[in-house]
């Protein structure tokens, strides 16, 4: 796949043609080639409006994406059936992390459960980004303020505030 202007490139960016569909980390990914290259362009997202242009391009490309559906579907506040694709067991817990910080409303839940998931990972731009970002788009409190730091050096940004 090739780049998109604008759109800062990965190490992995030149996988896209041979070898497993993998995210910015390295990861596998259970969707196409194509797919996981524009869920990599998400996680390099500089704000929610560009990851979401790039998340809508991984699900157009592979409509049973699940990890990209759960993403779009968090960010936009939408519901969509999840599909019924085996996952990766990194991929179920990010979906469980960004689903219940999108759902339940327990941001204590949603930033344990967001913790674990880092300690397995080490790390996961989008599921930190919406997380927190939907819990506190104006600011963080004690669930969230910690994991906002927990975006090491390859991701170390986040997202401004929504308008």
């Amino acid at each position: 796949m090739k780049p998109t202007p604008g759109w800062p490139r990965s190490h992995h960016d030149g996988l896209s043609d041979t070898g497993p569909a993998v995210e910015d980390h390295g990861r596998v990914v259970t969707t196409s080639r194509r797919a996981a290259g524009f869920y990599r362009q998400a996680q390099r997202a500089v704000d929610a409006r560009r990851a979401t242009a790039a998340l809508r391009l991984a699900v157009n490309a592979d409509p049973a994406f699940g990890l990209a559906i759960a993403d779009l579907d968090a960010i936009t506040g939408t519901v969509c059936e999840a599909p019924s694709r085996q996952q990766m067991s990194w991929e179920r817990h990010h979906i469980e992390v960004v689903r219940t910080a999108a759902t339940t409303g327990d941001a204590n839940r949603a930033a344990g459960l967001l913790r674990e998931h880092l300690a397995d990972v080490g790390c996961d731009p989008l599921a930190v980004r919406i997380a927190t970002q939907l819990f506190h788009p104006g600011g963080y409190d004690d669930d969230f303020e910690d994991l906002v730091g927990r975006l090491p050096g390859c991701h170390a940004t986040p997202w401004p505030s929504s308008p």
